[in-house]
């Protein structure tokens, strides 16, 4: 309980912290040396432990729009949205992860071995998809550097499914996105479940080869 109540105490701290420029380049300059304290203090509290130590108490009293991270089979962490600019949402972990999403991608991060440093669609969002269609996507990495890796993207709405989410169960619109990348030999698809305002409330995306695919839950919507 003591750990939960100095979490509380340290994030409504760090609330005070001033504002944040909106450029994303690179990601991580652009925070304030207190939020960056902030997080490193907290870290114990809510990174590797397991599921069920990030409890719905916990959630609720953050005073920030947050999701829950996946990467592969690890533990569930925390990620707390730090700013929201162009319509690009920028979330971070107490382990020092950034993850840029935009409608529910993850279009750029930081702190992890393989980067994706940009990416290319030619959609806004999946409103605009179209299941006939075959769609041309493009990835860009830090390490090793790889520019422009064009894959080959369809996308089909599979309908309605019951989603018990961390703490409330929905129906949501199932999308499929299967990726494939001729030149690699690497194929893989992402799974995006959407609700009736076309936000994407949880994914399981996977965004390099060298990487495990990310599960993400949205705990508390972005006001």
């Amino acid at each position: 309980m003591f750990k939960y109540t100095a979490l509380f105490f340290i994030l409504i701290f760090f609330s005070s912290c001033a504002s944040i420029g909106s450029k994303l380049a690179p990601i991580g300059s652009k925070l304030a040396p207190a939020y960056v304290d902030a997080f490193k203090a907290i870290k114990n509290a809510i990174v590797g432990f397991e599921d069920t130590n990030i409890t719905k108490e916990t959630v609720a009293r953050i005073p920030y729009a947050s999701s829950l991270l996946k990467i592969g089979k690890g533990p569930q962490g925390l990620l707390i949205l730090e700013s929201i600019s162009s319509g690009k949402e920028t979330w971070i972990s107490a382990d020092g992860i950034y993850l840029i999403v935009k409608n529910g991608r993850i279009v750029r991060t930081e702190g992890l071995q393989n980067n994706l440093t940009d990416f290319i669609s030619p959609l806004v969002d999946f409103s605009e998809s179209n299941n006939s269609e075959t769609y041309k996507y493009y990835y860009s990495y830090d390490f090793p550097y790889l520019r422009d890796l064009e894959v080959l993207a369809t996308i089909k709405t599979k309908g309605l499914e019951e989603v018990e989410l961390f703490n409330e169960i929905l129906y949501l619109q199932l999308i499929e996105e299967e990726i494939t990348s001729p030149y690699l030999g690497w194929k893989f698809t992402n799974r995006y479940w959407v609700d009736k305002q076309n936000n994407v409330i949880k994914s399981i995306q996977q965004f390099s080869p060298k990487l495990p695919e990310f599960t993400i839950v949205v705990t508390k919507k972005p006001s």
